[in-house]
């Protein structure tokens, strides 16, 4: 039942969940951490299951941004 990483199993899973909440009631944690870590495992499932299905493959990523002036992003290239 174990894997090589243990956050991923269903054990390390609950672990994780329940450990950060802990922390972040004895305030070694900042507050919505362990709300983060369930929406990060939920993605990572979520992408997994999506590559298992063959939907996709979830190792490239594109991150694209609208010009912020009309003339094009050909213009801001090289401003940032």
């Amino acid at each position: 039942p174990f894997t090589q990483r243990f956050q991923f199993n269903w054990l390390g899973l609950i672990l994780t969940k329940y450990i950060l909440r802990l922390m972040e009631f004895v305030y070694l944690a900042p507050r919505g951490t362990s709300k983060t870590q369930i929406m990060l495992q939920k993605g990572g499932i979520g992408l997994a299951d999506g590559g298992k299905a063959e939907i996709f493959t979830p190792m490239y990523l594109m991150v694209g941004r609208v010009p912020l002036n009309k003339k094009g992003a050909a213009d801001t290239a090289g401003e940032q």
